[in-house]
């Protein structure tokens, strides 16, 4: 199949990966933060049965030295959480993937060490089941074991041991009978449905709509398929336009108008957000819910999720897409710079920095003695 932001391709059934192409931008399943153990004080002293003399002046408390602050992170690389393990649909709250020489782990967002710096390949979140995605190589399965025990003694997920996927994606189906030719129709709009067996194309349920958003990528497609058998959507339906640009991607709205995107290669999901990362010939860069792009000049560079590039032999670690905004900001890079985008599409943080972490919750700055915990800028108004 194409390679469509909006959907995922079903690997091999030990690969573990989302149940759809778009699901819901999970809340943070990290358990609260367990506050640091208060030191305990020296031992009282055994009250001498002789009271000592009283002294003349008393000497005045010894100033205690103000404690440091946090230590810096020692990561190479910090990102964002992908939600499955092929195509990305949202980012996981309250934690990062980090990577040092090369391999890499998991913290929760405050820093603290879930899975320490041994996978090949970034860590993900598969769906349903919600594991850990962790790919140590020769890692026995009495490892992974003992390593889920530990994790959900700690009330984390476990590893994912492997299982099947599937993928939802939405369309516009050229082939429904009926249908508007003049113009666009709402009774067109669908989705492709599959779950660990074969797949159907359905109606967009209320669900979908909840979960992925009520402006939704998609692209215009055929029917597809041998007589008898399920039917799917083909390749994209490209559309050229008067001014030279031409049309993959469209949005599709739950009240049954939409826009397209042109020149747009693929495109992703805004959710509950002001702005969904479209990716144009020249980069990525977002989109604001009428249709303005924001740049078609001055693009920004993957930031994570590896695609299906992590497929390759060996597996690629490179980013392969955008992040989709969360709460209102999502870390943007060009090149070796990274910055901080806000909902308004302004660069509250310019891309100047040598690291910027953003999942929803907790900003990272990396510096030159490591990543540091940050307060998020104003927005725009």
């Amino acid at each position: 199949m194409k390679k469509i932001f909006a959907r995922c391709a079903v690997p091999a059934a030990a690969l573990c990966i989302l149940l759809a192409g778009c699901s819901l931008r999970p809340a943070s399943s990290a358990p609260p933060a367990t506050p640091a153990p208060t030191p305990a004080g020296e031992p009282a002293a055994t009250a001498d049965p002789t009271p000592a003399a009283p002294t003349p002046t008393a000497e005045p408390p010894a100033q205690q030295t103000p404690a440091a602050g946090p230590a810096a992170l020692n990561y190479d690389e910090m990102r964002p959480v992908e939600v499955g393990g092929s195509t990305p649909t949202g980012v996981l709250e309250g934690y990062f993937t980090v990577s040092r020489d090369g391999k890499w782990g998991l913290i929760r967002a405050d820093g603290t060490e879930i899975l320490p710096c041994r996978a090949e390949t970034p860590v993900a979140r598969c769906l349903p089941q919600g594991h850990w995605m962790w790919s140590v190589p020769a890692m026995s399965w009495e490892e992974v074991d003992a390593k889920t025990a530990e994790l959900e003694a700690a009330g984390e997920a476990g590893i994912c041991p492997g299982h099947g996927g599937g993928m939802l994606f939405f369309f516009y189906d050229l082939d429904v009978p009926g249908r508007d030719v003049h113009a666009l129709d709402p009774g067109a709009f669908r989705a492709y449905y599959a779950g660990d067996g074969p797949g159907d194309i359905v109606e967009i349920s209320d669900e979908m709509w909840e979960t992925c958003g009520d402006l939704l990528p998609a692209f215009s497609a055929h029917e597809e398929g041998e007589a008898g058998d399920p039917v799917y959507p083909g390749d994209p339906v490209i559309r050229e336009n008067e001014d030279g640009s031409v049309t993959e991607y469209m949005y599709i709205s739950r009240e049954g108008w939409g826009f397209d995107v042109p020149n747009a290669q693929m495109a992703g999901f805004f959710y509950d957000e002001q702005l969904a990362p479209v990716q144009m010939p020249g980069g990525w860069t977002y989109v604001d819910r009428t249709g303005r792009v924001l740049s078609t000049t001055d693009y920004y560079d993957p930031t994570y999720a590896t695609g299906p590039k992590l497929y390759n032999d060996p597996p690629s670690t490179e980013p392969y897409y955008a992040a989709p905004l969360q709460n209102g900001y999502v870390a943007v890079r060009r090149g070796d710079a990274w910055g901080l985008l806000d909902a308004a599409g302004a660069e509250v943080i310019p891309c100047e920095e040598a690291g910027v972490a953003w999942e929803g919750t907790t900003l990272w700055i990396k510096q030159a003695d490591g990543w540091h915990q940050s307060e998020l800028p104003a927005k725009t108004p």
